[in-house]
């Protein structure tokens, strides 16, 4: 044998030795006993139990942890720390293992049983916690709790409050009166004074949603007190706010629905009223997936692929005030953690957010993971307290092609991802939708003050279904603070519904400088595709933005810096005027835009408004022009759409496009991406559309 032959020999037996040295499997079961062999396999728990032991045996190369099918019942959330993450040259994967569908549940089984009213004792499930259990599931769909009025909502007559404290109102509680209609009083006066405490009641007062419980009922007019967090000045609950209660023994009245008394006793109407006997699955730990590093010590290089995590959330306590539900955390949480990653993984049932990307966590992400049905919002990026340490600055998440769906079941506030002091972020081709506020907020500093929420990039996705005429000042996407080289390009963002204000499809709120938005297809908003509150040097360019309940495009305050630049945009209405607000008199760069009014009809082509709330003048295009010496070689002129009836925007006037200088893009590229099978997935249910609209229709101000 020649030498170069013994060569080559040597080599490839060294590379099997190598990979099959270094290369470690362990095989996990659901009542996995052994030692994690494929023939003996381990419990989950102890698969992670045994990492610390098996990366002083592998220093390089994998540790995989294969899940065969089934459901593995948490005790506890899942630890990781630096002692059983990986390192830069050994990586930790949990995976599952072949076809198999894995699921780490944080729920237990459960059987209702009885006629027509199915209950069950749960008392031992729920000893020792404080608070009330929130969610039951029924065949894997979230029973509701048991609601006055079943569908639609009610107005308070009166609001008061009683405040014991000069501390400022973040800080105290007080003792608030609500006056109610009088019939659901009556309701009220039934129930005997030691169940009160049970009914749970929802409030919706502009972008906040607050849940609390009765303390007692008013002996001398139709009202309740209860005592929580003090009312915020700028937005207290006041006659405008919707509301309905939960949990009251005589709003259990229809199918699904479900109570829970103050024994921890459950009862549920089954779908079918003959059934005697069904099993349910109740939440038993907050947390599911717990990655927990320190600042000098990462946690760092794991996967997971495949898995699905289920059923978390902790009993129910009055919440606080909070924009965007920040006072609920999340089912999975990470700190100090670099490179962990999700991909083809499943979040949902849960009562909270689904992940919290929170304090120094760096090059992490989700790439094909579906996130629905969720308490409150879908992904939360970054702490909302500045970090002391710039260099701690959570950083580089990545959220690429997902679904994330139907949030806000416990806390409507929620947003479908939420970039607070994060940087050099990219939201990338997801589908975000039935979200009761905004379907992505990014940043979190009000006006001119220092933000690390810089870099951020919100590309390619499709927004829609958001708000459902609940809550107001929202948008499809939100934006706060100085956050140079952030882009807001390419997305597609359509139906946007407030209560009252604030249903705009892109907004620049309180301070928003230095953000690009462009080449985005706004459309079938409440308030308007776009709005500025007040910002600097943002660039509003080469976007389609059509139809909308009220205008089309909106600016709020007058600055004596440049607020924005609005350019080479083509803006269809059906009716609605075009522009409302201070754009005469603010400093705003407009020109080379087209308009057109679809339906032909009699409308303004300006609201104008010399300051925030001040009388308005009306102004045709024309005189718009004229007057503001703006928007000189913008054209009234129909862009002849292919057909915006069924949504394709695709411009057949090619004349428009050489005299705006509008660039066309391939909006159809926004939203997931890959197999059939998973776009598929990503449309929102009939179901859902129907009720959104119904709701709207019902609750919305015109």
């Amino acid at each position: 044998m020649n030498k170069r032959l013994l060569l080559l020999l040597f080599f490839f037996t060294a590379v099997i030795q190598f990979a099959y040295a270094e290369d470690i499997v362990v095989y996990v079961a659901p009542k996995g006993v052994g030692n994690g062999t494929k023939i003996s396999p381990c419990s989950l728990e102890q698969a992670v139990a045994m990492l610390p032991r098996l990366k002083r045996e592998s220093k390089t190369g994998s540790i995989t942890i294969l899940l065969k099918d089934g459901t593995y019942e948490l005790n506890g959330p899942l630890l990781l720390s630096p002692e059983n993450g990986g390192t830069n040259d050994l990586k930790i994967v949990f995976k599952a293992s072949g076809n198999s569908k894995p699921v780490i549940s944080g729920g237990r089984t459960i059987t209702l049983a009885g006629t027509e009213v199915l209950s069950a004792d749960l008392s031992l499930l729920q000893k020792g916690k404080e608070g009330m259990l929130q969610d039951i599931y029924v065949d894997g769909k979230r029973a509701i709790r048991a609601r006055m009025p079943n569908s639609g909502y009610l107005n308070f007559k009166k609001t008061a409050e009683k405040k014991n404290s000069d501390l400022p109102w973040s800080q105290t509680n007080s003792v608030q009166y609500f006056e109610i209609p009088s019939e659901t009083y009556d309701e009220l006066k039934k129930v005997p004074a030691e169940k009160l405490k049970n009914i749970r009641f929802n409030a919706y007062h502009k972008w906040i949603a607050t849940s609390r419980t009765i303390d007692s009922l008013s002996s001398g007019s139709p009202g309740f007190y209860s005592t929580g967090q003090a009312m915020a000045p700028h937005n207290k609950i006041d006659k405008s706010s919707l509301f309905f209660f939960e949990n009251a023994d005589y709003a259990l009245d229809m199918k699904n629905e479900w109570v829970i008394d103050e024994n921890n006793v459950v009862k549920y109407i089954p779908e079918d009223r003959k059934i005697k006997e069904v099993k349910a699955v109740v939440p038993v730990i907050e947390k599911l997936l717990v990655i927990q590093g320190d600042s000098k010590n990462l946690v760092t290089n794991v996967s997971f692929e495949g898995i699905s995590f289920c059923f978390a959330n902790k009993p129910f306590i009055a919440s606080k005030y909070g924009q965007a539900a920040t006072a609920i955390d999340a089912a999975i949480m990470l700190n100090d953690a670099k490179n962990i990653q999700f991909e083809n993984c499943r979040i949902m049932h849960t009562g909270q957010y689904a992940i919290w990307f929170k304090n120094n966590v760096k090059y992490c992400g989700l790439r094909k993971c579906y996130i629905n049905d969720l308490g409150a919002g879908g992904v939360r990026i970054g702490p909302t307290e500045l970090p002391g340490d710039t260099l701690k600055t959570t950083s580089n998440i990545r959220i690429e092609n997902c679904i994330i769906q139907s949030g806000g079941k416990n806390y409507a506030h929620g947003v479908g991802v939420l970039v607070a002091h994060a940087a050099n972020n990219i939201i990338m081709h997801n589908d975000i939708a039935d979200f009761g506020y905004s379907g992505v907020s990014v940043g979190w500093v009000w006006g001119y003050g220092y933000s690390p929420s810089v870099n951020n990039k919100v590309l390619f996705n499709q927004i829609h279904h958001i708000g459902w005429g609940i809550l107001s000042d929202m948008a499809g996407i939100y934006t706060l603070g100085i956050s140079p080289g952030t882009e807001i390009n390419n997305n597609i963002i359509h139906d946007v519904y407030s209560y009252s204000y604030g249903g705009w499809g892109l907004y620049t709120d309180e301070g928003s400088s230095d953000i690009h938005m462009e080449n985005n297809l706004v459309y079938r908003t409440k308030t308007g595709g776009f709005h500025q509150h007040y910002g600097k040097n943002n660039i509003i360019n080469n976007n389609i933005i059509a139809w909308s309940k009220q205008f089309l495009a909106q600016n709020s305050r007058i600055e004596k810096h440049q607020s924005f630049e609005f350019k080479h945009n083509i803006l269809l209405s059906g009716g609605e005027t075009f522009f409302q607000g201070t754009w005469k008199k603010g400093s705003v760069n407009i020109d080379s835009n087209a308009y057109w009014n679809m339906h032909d009809k009699k409308n303004f082509f300006m609201i104008s408004t010399s300051e925030y709330g001040s009388k308005p003048d009306t102004l045709s295009f024309k005189q718009w022009s004229e007057s503001s010496g703006r928007d000189k070689n913008s054209i009234f002129l129909n862009p002849h759409f292919k057909d915006p009836e069924k949504y394709d925007f695709k411009i057949r006037n090619k004349s428009l496009l050489r005299q705006i200088g509008f660039i066309p893009f391939d909006y159809t590229r926004a939203g997931v991406t890959g197999d059939k099978k998973w776009k598929k997935l990503a449309v929102l249910p009939a179901k859902i559309i129907q009720e959104f609209d119904r709701t709207v229709r019902e609750t919305m101000l015109q």
